[in-house]
């Protein structure tokens, strides 16, 4: 009843707010870019943020204006190495981006991006996590409607011209978990800024942390992993006063969202080192509330999958870990004494491997607790990924190996300990858990 009331009292805010209401405009701003229309369009706002117009519209001026490589904007931008907005990213492609004046078309999502002028300078509104390794300040999607769509809808994905459509009303709330808090659950504001803004993630590999905008979203792939998973966490807490439900919505946005990247490249997110972790969590998540196969049971490779596997560890460990996909990558079978030289190359040899199994390990604990609770293990289709988790966290203070001594070292397990007092309160408890979760499928089909 109290979770109810708080939800039911976030989306009045919003009503009264005017974020639903259609209404005619000749211009739109967010985050400093502004679309100027031809003549007045009907437009609103999705449920969390981002604006819609109701078309096909004409754009007559995008600000700041692409020039020079520069403030790029890409209709429906697909996923893999091409992008349209700013030419000192790799893959810069000119075709991609749009000249004015552009005809915006029902079912076309257009996503606008404002650049710095130089490279590693950081702007007040840079979130936390991000080295400014990239051009991008921020990015800001328009979305191109047949008709307004209903008072709480998430926005489609903004990638690939696959746009499917829900609402915060299909949001089966029942199948959260709802357990009691483990420690003090971080507060919600700093993870509702996190997920403010759409995360620009469609590009593969180690460069596409220079795509990530600086104000939108962290850029390195154990940052946006640490985000993900934690926040997952916290939404299977209880919440009897609707505290994280914006959070909520956001997140189920995120999951939309890097779905529809998966539909327009599902051989993306590969491993290699610390990148490209986190971005199943948010999908699955989002499918179990929104009672989505495809989503529930995506299809795409994804770095925590690539980077785990069953085999003969040189302790006698079962599941193992290896820096990227390739069988010349595997250290952890060998010793210590034969980690530098032959079958490795020295510049990523298995000390570096070691070092990168240290940097992603905490970042995986919460969003495999989350699964397990969820009751998606099965669904998530790598065992060796959960029995991977399951030993980093027992090996603490015993499992990463020092080059002097090849003695084992010490290191922490968890990011934090919120995630510590989670794991160490349900993990025993999770997959029990999980099952009751199931069964409530049963009465909500």
């Amino acid at each position: 009843m109290l979770r109810s009331f708080g939800r039911n009292v976030f989306l009045a805010v919003l009503f009264i707010s005017g974020l639903f209401a259609g209404e005619e405009v000749t211009s739109l701003s967010q985050y400093g870019i502004t679309w100027e229309f031809e003549k007045p369009v009907s437009s609103g706002r999705y449920i969390t943020g981002d604006f819609w117009v109701a078309g096909p519209v004409t754009l007559k001026n995008i600000k700041p204006a692409s020039a020079a490589g520069r403030h790029g904007s890409v209709v429906n931008p697909p996923a893999g190495n091409k992008q349209g907005y700013d030419d000192r990213l790799n893959g810069f492609t000119p075709a991609l981006q749009v000249t004015l004046p552009l005809e915006l078309k029902p079912g076309q999502s257009l996503v606008s991006t404002l650049s710095v002028n130089k490279v590693g300078e950081r702007t007040p509104d840079t979130v936390n996590g991000q080295y400014c390794r990239g051009p991008v300040q921020t990015a800001a999607v328009l979305t191109c409607v047949i008709s307004a769509p209903p008072a709480d809808a998430f926005r489609p994905a903004y990638v690939g011209a696959e746009k499917l459509n829900f609402t915060a009303g299909q949001l089966r709330r029942e199948m959260l978990p709802k357990v009691k808090a483990a420690g003090k659950v971080p507060e919600a504001a700093g993870y509702e800024r996190y997920l403010q803004r759409i995360w620009l993630d469609h590009w593969p590999d180690w460069s596409s942390r220079e795509m990530h905008p600086m104000e939108n979203m962290p850029d390195y792939g154990r940052e946006i992993t640490n985000v993900v998973s934690t926040v997952s966490l916290m939404l299977v807490v209880e919440d009897p006063e609707g505290k994280y439900e914006k959070l909520l919505l956001k997140f189920v946005q995120l999951g939309i969202d890097y779905y529809g990247v998966t539909q327009s490249n599902n051989k993306l997110w590969f491993a290699n080192g610390g990148h490209d972790s986190g971005r199943k969590i948010p999908i699955i998540f989002a499918g179990v509330l929104l009672n989505h196969d495809g989503m529930k049971n995506v299809k795409a490779i994804f770095a925590e999958d690539d980077q785990t596997y069953y085999g003969e560890g040189y302790r006698g460990q079962k599941v193992l870990w290896k820096i990227d996909p390739s069988e010349a990558r595997k250290h952890e079978h060998l010793r210590p004494e034969k980690w530098a030289g032959p079958p490795f190359v020295r510049d990523n040899d298995g000390w570096k491997s070691e070092g990168y199994r240290a940097l992603n390990g905490p970042t995986w604990v919460a969003q495999a607790l989350t699964a397990r609770m969820l009751g998606v293990k099965d669904n998530w289709n790598h065992n060796p990924y959960f029995d991977y988790v399951d030993r980093w966290v027992l090996e603490a203070k015993t499992g990463m190996v020092d080059k002097k001594t090849m003695q084992p070292a010490g290191y922490n397990p968890f990011p934090s300990d919120f995630v510590k007092a989670m794991w160490e309160t349900y993990r025993e408890k999770a997959d029990e858990i999980g099952a009751e979760n199931l069964k409530k499928l049963k009465t909500l089909k």
